[in-house]
């Protein structure tokens, strides 16, 4: 049964073009529903979607406001459809995401989302996918010196051999480490600005361990902490990470806590600030007590119609490589608040930063004194045939100024 004031989602809309004719892809960031595809001209009905509205009002509002004249009957089967894809928050949708946080909070493990996709399923192609990107595995390990940190794009292994071959290098031996915390990018939108879980992340490669212990110290100071854990479902920024932590130290990993940073980290709601701030002091103890490596799985600009963004502009690859590494600048002086305010801003044809949560948790997490050495840093064009724009960098990160 729909609700007689139909509410959609908070679902990414994506623009598509095919065959001279323009659409709009309703995606869940929750992988719970398959994509829907409507006409663009939609795009005015469901903004209507808010749940203040009967079907009825919502053909009046368009009306009056000289949009679309839709008889009742096909916006009701609209609806209908939406409800029947688990796009609207309604009771069906309700008891959908209930099943699939059941059977994942039942599951042992996290099993990968990805493989056969962004990545190679089988083992062995994979392991020579990654050791392409990654060659002399040995020699990466510090001799004197190790990295505290890292920040990588969440792209697969083969899109950026160049940036991952520079980045993941003076990495801790696994016998100097306790354990590694990786931050992840959340495209979703949740209730809570982190989402950590305590299950083994699966790869083609084999289980990586969990940082239990970790976990369960966070708990009791954040019981919070892993209300929203079916975040980790189908987010992929975590689990490309924990392939190539894998496989480079083999069945030796460190155990690993993963931990996906949501859009909400940056809000300035009451609170929603203290519940951030409560998880930098939890985390700030936890890191004084432990050998950690910070690892950041997170891009910079997404921007164009591949990213559900406006055109592109003609000089955008030069305007978002300058808003980049003014964003990159702040996390090389070390400063969290100035780069936390940049990324507030909202460029209405480059969006903001897509790991901007992601960024600015690392950057206050960090100790004073780092020193930050980038890595490389380019654009990249989107994949597919909308028009799009990313900003990748990679950044590594050394304690009291100790660099390479």
């Amino acid at each position: 049964m729909t609700s007689s004031r139909p509410r959609l989602r908070a679902v990414e809309r994506l623009p598509l073009a095919r065959d001279d004719e323009a659409w709009i892809v309703l995606r869940d960031p929750l992988g719970l529903s398959e994509p829907v595809t409507v006409p663009s001209e939609a795009g005015p009905l469901l903004d209507l979607l808010d749940g203040q509205r009967t079907p009825a009002q919502i053909r009046q509002s368009l009306l009056m406001r000289g949009a679309l004249d839709i008889p009742t009957a096909d916006i009701e089967a609209l609806v209908a459809d939406l409800s029947d894809a688990g796009l609207l928050d309604d009771p069906r949708f309700r008891a959908r995401w209930q099943a699939h946080h059941e059977a994942f909070l039942e599951a042992p493990t996290r099993a990968p989302r990805h493989a056969g996709t962004l990545y190679p399923d089988d083992p062995e192609t994979l392991r020579a996918t990654l050791s392409r990107a990654l060659p002399g595995r040995d020699g990466r390990f510090a001799q004197r010196r190790a990295a505290l940190a890292l920040i990588c794009p969440h792209q697969p292994a083969q899109a950026i051999p160049d940036l991952l071959d520079a980045t993941a290098r003076d990495l801790p031996p696994a016998e100097q480490l306790d354990a590694i915390v990786i931050l992840g990018t959340d495209h979703g939108v949740g209730l809570t600005p982190y989402a950590a879980t305590g299950k083994r992340y699966q790869t083609p490669l084999g289980e990586a361990p969990a940082a239990a212990r970790l976990l369960a110290e966070l708990e009791e100071q954040l019981p919070w902490i892993t209300r929203e854990e079916i975040r980790h479902r189908a987010g992929h920024s975590v689990e490309l990470a924990v392939c190539a932590l894998h496989y480079l130290y083999e069945d030796s990993c460190p155990p690993i806590l993963p931990i996906l940073c949501g859009q909400s980290s940056l809000a300035r709601r009451e609170g929603l600030r203290a519940e951030v701030d409560d998880f930098l002091a939890a985390m700030g103890r936890a890191l004084a007590r432990r050998r950690v490596l910070l690892w950041t799985s997170a891009e910079l600009g997404h921007a164009g119609p591949a990213y559900g963004g406006p055109a592109l502009p003609p000089d955008a690859s030069a305007r978002l490589e300058r808003r980049d590494r003014a964003l990159l600048q702040s996390l090389l002086d070390g400063r969290p608040e100035r780069l936390l305010r940049a990324c507030l801003e909202d460029d209405p044809q480059l969006g903001r930063a897509s790991g901007s949560a992601a960024l600015v948790t690392l950057a206050r997490l960090l100790p004073l004194g780092y020193q930050a050495t980038l890595t490389g840093y380019r654009v990249a064009s989107a994949p597919g045939v909308e028009p799009g724009l990313a900003g990748l960098a990679g950044l590594r990160v050394y304690e009291h100024g100790v660099g390479e």
